[in-house]
């Protein structure tokens, strides 16, 4: 019997306790549920918070992508347009580089007209002094020819007017 009763007491302070635990686990279960509850509150809060925030970084990847085509467009065509004004430069600058040549031809041509005629002109100048000089020396002997002539003729005179008047 006292075994039974040991049996007893055992069982009824094994259930004692177990029910005494089971109250508390209910009281402490409720409360990790409320804190559960405001645990999965917070999360959901979260959650929506960053749903906004990850669709709203949808738009914005959405309008950078959109601005980037724009970009690569703008830049695509603003090299389109430099390449144009490159060919075109280049092209005004062959047809300057060919009128610098032609000009330069042309200036080496006028210049060998003007030596050519320069050196005519040099020697018609220097024909045309040796022509006065001995135009100027047949003149001046000439003249002088002439002179003495006249002062043979004048000496010739005087010695017959001196020989008269003697």
């Amino acid at each position: 019997m006292k075994r039974h009763l040991l049996a007893l007491v055992l069982l009824f302070a094994v259930s004692g306790s177990v029910s005494v635990q089971a109250q508390s686990k209910e009281a402490s279960d409720s409360a990790v549920i409320a804190q559960l509850k405001a645990d999965q509150y917070n999360q959901l809060k979260r959650l929506v918070y960053l749903e906004a925030a990850h669709n709203a970084m949808k738009l914005e990847v959405a309008a950078l992508a959109s601005q980037s085509d724009e970009t690569k467009a703008s830049v695509a065509e603003t090299l389109e347009r430099l390449a144009q004004s490159e060919r075109a430069i280049n092209a005004t600058l062959e047809a300057f580089a060919q009128k610098f040549d032609d000009q330069n031809a042309t200036i080496t041509e006028v210049q060998e007209v003007l030596d050519t005629k320069m050196n005519q002109m040099l020697l018609y100048i220097g024909v045309g002094i040796a022509a006065a000089l001995v135009l100027m020396f047949v003149v001046a002997r000439s003249a002088a020819a002439s002179a003495v002539k006249k002062h043979e003729v004048n000496w010739n005179a005087f010695q017959e007017h001196l020989l008269k008047s003697k």
